[in-house]
């Protein structure tokens, strides 16, 4: 089984590099290419905090006695000439097409996460010093010294990653809401910039796999402790 596990922590390493290689090829095509930049929506609620908003759109139709309001789903077609968007229809999810004529703006929505395919930086980021952390840590494990202090680090700092990955997905947001331009549709209370969805959402672990992790590492760090003590009463 740990023979197995090296395996596939190694394959993910190999992994990390081709992608690194593809993100460079792919990078120069956005940077030369076309203008236009497609960014996917989610029009239920804005993409920074959205509990908060839900819970206080909740509290304020309650308060002024209105019914619920149902979940908004895609919303009409739209184009806009003079704006320079076009918010395209779609059965699942809403898609915002405009023109960025800027390229390191599109190079940096690419990179952010805010594309229609899965890569991003961040994820790029993620498995490159994830992979080597596993790796590190699943070479250092033997029959003889299965717990070592060392090992207790890296799950701390693998734990740190994911929560760290949490933390820039929101300043990410922040810095897409910067970069695309505040378009407005109807039946939305904010510009659409503020609903673009990233994939990091869908690419990167939730927070509670960081906490996880957390009490993991400290659990892990004991049962070193533990182990060391033992072995200096024996």
């Amino acid at each position: 089984m740990l023979l197995l596990s090296r395996v596939v922590v190694g394959l993910l390493l190999f992994g990390a590099f081709v992608f690194s290689i593809q993100s460079i090829g792919r990078t120069y095509d956005i940077a030369t290419g076309g203008p236009e930049v497609r960014l996917v929506l989610n029009t239920f609620s804005p993409n920074l905090f959205p509990a908060l908003h839900d819970t206080k759109a909740g509290f304020d139709d309650g308060w002024q006695g209105r019914p619920m309001r149902e979940d908004r789903g895609p919303l009409p077609a739209l184009q806009a000439a003079a704006g320079g968007f076009e918010l395209a229809a779609d059965p699942r999810e809403p898609l915002l097409r405009y023109r960025e004529p800027t390229p390191w703006k599109r190079v940096a929505l690419f990179y952010l996460g805010a594309s229609e395919s899965l890569f991003s930086l961040p994820w790029l980021l993620f498995l490159a010093i994830g992979s080597h952390l596993l790796w590190r840590l699943l070479r250092d494990v033997t029959p003889a010294t299965p717990f070592t202090f060392a090992n207790a680090r890296r799950l701390s700092q693998l734990a740190l990653l994911v929560l760290g990955s949490f933390i820039w997905e929101k300043v990410a947001y922040i810095l897409v809401r910067a970069l695309v331009p505040a378009f407005r549709a109807p039946g939305l209370a904010e510009t659409l910039n503020h609903y673009v969805s990233l994939n990091t959402e869908n690419t990167l672990p939730n927070v509670w796999v960081g906490v996880g992790l957390t009490v993991i590492a400290i659990v892990y760090r004991r049962g070193v402790e533990l182990s060391q003590e033992a072995e200096l009463v024996i």
